[in-house]
């Protein structure tokens, strides 16, 4: 297993991308820290602006080792204080702009090492009274037009050396049941997730734009791009999930590669008539479970005769479990609603990467077809919890199985069916996910369903894509065939509460509901 260098790693392959660049990269966005000019970027003055952020933090007092809060907003500028900062060796703390000020500081409460602050004007007030926060509280704007003085903080070309094993960034989880865990990656573990998605994305010999528009803050972000500086792919950088506003884009520079959180692509279902998705010959999802009425429409959209869907699940601790490819005539079948029902369909463990099995309560293996426990071994596996260590420890078993508190089953031929997260498993059904599949593909009206359960009855959650709501006949001849189901509850797609990904916060919609 290659050990990795920093030359291996962000800062430097930045620089080494921009040198070798036969075009810049693409945004929908402007950024404090670079030149922006009729939406593109040179991919070599990104890595200029990390440079000059590493040396203008290091005289604000931040070292090697170091651990930096970082909540910013812009795609473009989450990269340049992600790079400066781990050229510098220190360690980006990474929280989404989405996160409220309330959440974020919950999860940097239990911190007890020392923190530096680097955030925009615009929210220094989120965090002023967070007392883990004791060393420089920096500005982005400030920062950013700073002029480094001197040479005593030049860089070494590659960045700073570290070893393997030292945390390399810092970023947290979805965050559905509660305070989002800070999950800390090492140089080799976050390598490792970025290193099989480089060998996934070769074999595609993809020469057009990859096009993602996915939570900047998040390991697969960061390592996604990893994978293409290492590649030398041209990237289009979106920072607006709204389907028109990508439409245009898409449209604009036809990218190849497309990718966002699986309930946005819900959203860019419409897209797919339009002709704006015709350039793409790869879709990519992760974060949560693919809908495959969203995969037929993705397909749909694309002009390229051997077009793919790649769904991934995947986890923050762990990058890559399995994957499932998708064509038009590869991989959805008409199955009975039993089969259908049985769990959502996410694949194969990556060979060489992971390795997956299904267990009872004391980690003894269950038969094929029996539901238990997911645990996953994996190359990429991440270092602990920064605010909750004792929960790392709680979820590893013997022979470094993680526990991914997941529950599913494995099929007669070694696929994994994802049933549910341990604490959302149903009672009355043996899947919430796939009945929320069957329902979706049944009723092309819905903009959203979700399953609950309340009073031993199971509940759908449903947002329509018009204002009015299902009609009860169009209902009843949905779902005849299905477990029984409560009268469904409308909501607006809005006001379902979500994660930075996109996840529906589940606990927080039932509250909703009941109060």
């Amino acid at each position: 297993m290659h050990a990795p260098r920093s030359a291996d790693l962000l800062f430097a392959q930045l620089a080494a991308a921009g040198r070798a660049a036969k075009r810049p990269w693409a945004v929908d966005h402007e950024s404090a820290a670079v030149t922006v000019k009729d939406g593109q970027v040179n991919c070599g003055e990104i890595a200029e602006a990390a440079r000059r952020l590493a040396r203008t933090v290091a005289e604000r007092g931040v070292r090697e080792g170091d651990l930096c809060v970082v909540r910013l907003e812009k795609p473009l500028d989450i990269l340049v204080a992600v790079a400066g900062l781990t050229g510098l060796g220190a360690v980006p703390v990474l929280l989404s702009a989405r996160l409220d000020a309330m959440t974020a500081r919950a999860a940097l409460e239990p911190v007890t090492a020392p923190l530096h602050l680097l955030v925009t004007a615009s929210r220094t007030a989120d965090l002023a009274d967070c007392h883990p926060i004791d060393g420089a509280r920096m500005t982005w704007e400030d920062v950013i037009s700073a002029v480094p003085a001197g040479e005593r903080a030049e860089l070494p070309a590659h960045g700073v050396e570290r070893a393997p094993g030292r945390p390399y960034l810092v970023t947290h989880t979805s965050g559905t049941t509660g305070v989002p865990k800070l999950v800390v990656h090492t140089r080799n573990s976050f390598y490792q997730q970025s290193a099989v998605q480089t060998r996934m994305l070769r074999p595609m010999f993809l020469n057009g734009y990859l096009a993602a528009a996915i939570s900047p803050v998040h390991v697969r972000t960061l390592s996604g791009l990893l994978s293409a500086l290492r590649l030398r792919h041209s990237v289009l950088l979106l920072a607006s999930e709204d389907s028109d506003r990508v439409g245009e884009q898409l449209e604009r520079w036809r990218p190849e590669y497309l990718e966002t959180h699986p309930n946005t692509y819900i959203t860019w279902e419409g897209l797919a008539d339009s002709g704006a998705m015709s350039s793409v010959r790869m879709f990519l999802g992760t974060f949560d479970a693919m809908h495959p009425r969203t995969v037929d429409a993705m397909l749909r959209g694309s002009r390229r005769r051997l077009a793919m869907f790649t769904e991934v699940y995947a986890q923050s601790e762990l990058g890559p479990i399995a994957f499932r490819a998708r064509t038009r005539r590869i991989g959805r079948f008409r199955r009975g609603v039993g089969a259908e029902l049985a769990g959502h369909r996410v694949g194969r463990a990556i060979p060489g990467y992971s390795r997956i099995r299904v267990v009872d309560a004391w980690g003894n293996r269950v038969p094929r077809g029996a539901g238990g426990r997911i645990q996953v071994r994996s190359k990429g596996r991440f270092a602990g919890y920064l605010n909750f260590p004792e929960r790392a420890t709680e979820n590893l078993f013997e022979g470094g199985w993680w526990d991914s508190g997941d529950w599913g089953a494995r099929t007669a031929t070694g696929a994994l069916r994802l049933h549910d997260r341990q604490t959302e498993r149903l009672a009355g059904a043996t899947s919430g996910i796939a009945l929320e599949d069957v329902l979706l593909d049944r009723m092309p009206e819905l903009a959203e369903a979700v399953v609950l359960e309340e009073g031993g009855r199971l509940l759908p959650v449903l947002a329509s894509r018009s204002a009015e709501p299902v009609t009860d006949e169009r209902w009843r001849t949905a779902t005849g065939d299905l477990p029984p189901l409560a009268p469904p509850r409308f909501v607006a797609r809005a006001d379902i509460p979500r994660t930075a990904t996109g996840k529906v916060r589940r606990e927080v919609l039932r509250h909703r509901l009941n109060s």
